[in-house]
C-alpha cells in the first residue's frame, strides 16, 4: 500500500525518538567489519553485482544506503524492474511516492515511467553522494580507494571511444569534454544554451588534490533535478571567475550543431591535477587528443613582465619559473627567471 504520511520518525513519542537516535549512534560505532557482517546474503550479493559496488566499501555501506534502499536493491537486482506496488511490497510496510523519488534523486534507482522502477548503480549513488552528501564521513584511506576505483571505472568506460581517436576517428557523440575550450568559445556555448545549471565539479570532489573554487560545473541539463538554474549572466560570470583562477575549461564546441539551442552538454571548469577527462587521456596514450587540444600557448617577450603570474595559474606547468625569481627584461630575450615548456602548452588557452 502507497500512503502519503509523515515520515515513521515524527510519529514517535520523544522518548522512543532519543532512544532510536541513540541506536544509531550505537550503530555507527560499531566496527565496519561487525555492520558488513551483519549485511545479508541476499544483499551482499545485490551490491557486489548487479549494482556494482566494490567489496571494499560494503563495511561503510550503510552510509549510502539506509535500510529499506538496501532492500528496494536487492529486489531490483533480482527482478531487473517492479511495478510501485510491487517494490512496496518487497518493503513489507506502507511508504509514501516520496521514498521513490528520494531514491531517485539519491542515484539510487531510476523511473523510466510514473508506474515502473529499476535499479540504477553504484557509480551513480556515489557520484551524487560525493557531491551533496556524506563524502567526508568516510575514512581518508576509503575514500582514497573509492577515488581510485571510480577514476579505473571511468578509464575503462572511455577506453574504446578514446582508442577510436588514436585510430584517427573523429570523437564520437557522448564523448564529453572533448575538447579544451577558449574562454571565448566557452562564452559562445553558455549564449546557446535554453538552460544552465550550476553544479559541483564532480572530479575534484573526489579527487580532493587542489583548493580552487569547485562550484563551477556549468551543465545544459539537470539530472534528477540537483543542480542550480542560473541565469546565463550569471553562467558567464561563473565561468570567467574560474578562468582567474587558472581552471581549465572543456566542452564540446560542435554539441548539437553549431546554430540549434543546446538541451544538453556541459562545460567542465576543472585543473589537470582532478579532470577525469584529463587523467583518462594521459593514462590511455592520447594526452592533446582527449581532450582535443586546438591550439598552442606562446609567451609573447615584448608583453612579458616576469611577473611569474602565468606559471602560478598555468595548470599544465608550460610556464615555469626558474632559480632567481622575478627578473628583469634583457634586450631580445625573455625575462629572467620564467621559461615557457612548449611541450607543457596543451592548448587551453588559460594562459
Amino acid at each position: 500500500m502507497i500512503v502519503d504520511e509523515p515520515r515513521h520518525e515524527a510519529t514517535l513519542k520523544p522518548d522512543t525518538r532519543e532512544a532510536a537516535r541513540d541506536q544509531d549512534v550505537r550503530e555507527a560505532k560499531l566496527d565496519p567489519d561487525v555492520r558488513e557482517a551483519r549485511l545479508d546474503p541476499d544483499v551482499r550479493e545485490a551490491l557486489t553485482g548487479v549494482f556494482g559496488a566494490p567489496a571494499f566499501v560494503l563495511p561503510w555501506i550503510d552510509r549510502l544506503l539506509e535500510p529499506d534502499e538496501l532492500l528496494l536493491v536487492a529486489a531490483l537486482a533480482a527482478a531487473g524492474m517492479l511495478t510501485v506496488p510491487a517494490a512496496v511490497a518487497v518493503l513489507g510496510r506502507p511508504v509514501s511516492l516520496e521514498f521513490f523519488e528520494r531514491a531517485v534523486r539519491r542515484g539510487i534507482i531510476d523511473r523510466p515511467t510514473p508506474e515502473v522502477v529499476v535499479l540504477s548503480d553504484f557509480a551513480s549513488r556515489l557520484d551524487i553522494w560525493t557531491l551533496f552528501e556524506g563524502w567526508k564521513d568516510l575514512p581518508d584511506d576509503v575514500r582514497r580507494a573509492l577515488a581510485d576505483w571510480q577514476l579505473a571505472r571511468y578509464i575503462d568506460e572511455k577506453r574504446s571511444q578514446v582508442e577510436a581517436l588514436l585510430a584517427g576517428e573523429q570523437p564520437q557523440p557522448g564523448l564529453e569534454n572533448a575538447e579544451y575550450l577558449l574562454l571565448a568559445e566557452a562564452e559562445a556555448l553558455i549564449a546557446r544554451a535554453e538552460h544552465v545549471y550550476l553544479w559541483p565539479c564532480d572530479c575534484r570532489a573526489v579527487m580532493e588534490r587542489c583548493r580552487k573554487p569547485s562550484l563551477v560545473c556549468l551543465r545544459f541539463d539537470n539530472q534528477r533535478g540537483l543542480g542550480w538554474e542560473i541565469s546565463h549572466e550569471r553562467a558567464v560570470a561563473t565561468l570567467r571567475d574560474a578562468d582567474r583562477h587558472g581552471l581549465m575549461h572543456t566542452g564540446e564546441v560542435g554539441a548539437a550543431g553549431d546554430q540549434m539551442p543546446l538541451t544538453a552538454g556541459a562545460i567542465c571548469n576543472c585543473c589537470a591535477d582532478c579532470c577525469f577527462p584529463q587523467l583518462a587521456g594521459q593514462a590511455l596514450g592520447a594526452t592533446r587528443l582527449w581532450p582535443r587540444a586546438r591550439y598552442v600557448a606562446a609567451l609573447d617577450a615584448a608583453l612579458c613582465g616576469g611577473c611569474g603570474r602565468c606559471a602560478r595559474r598555468c595548470p599544465f606547468g608550460a610556464f615555469v619559473v626558474e632559480p632567481g625569481g622575478r627578473g628583469q627584461k634583457s634586450a631580445g630575450h625573455l625575462p629572467l627567471g620564467v621559461a615557457f615548456v612548449s611541450s607543457g602548452s596543451l592548448g587551453s588557452a588559460v594562459c
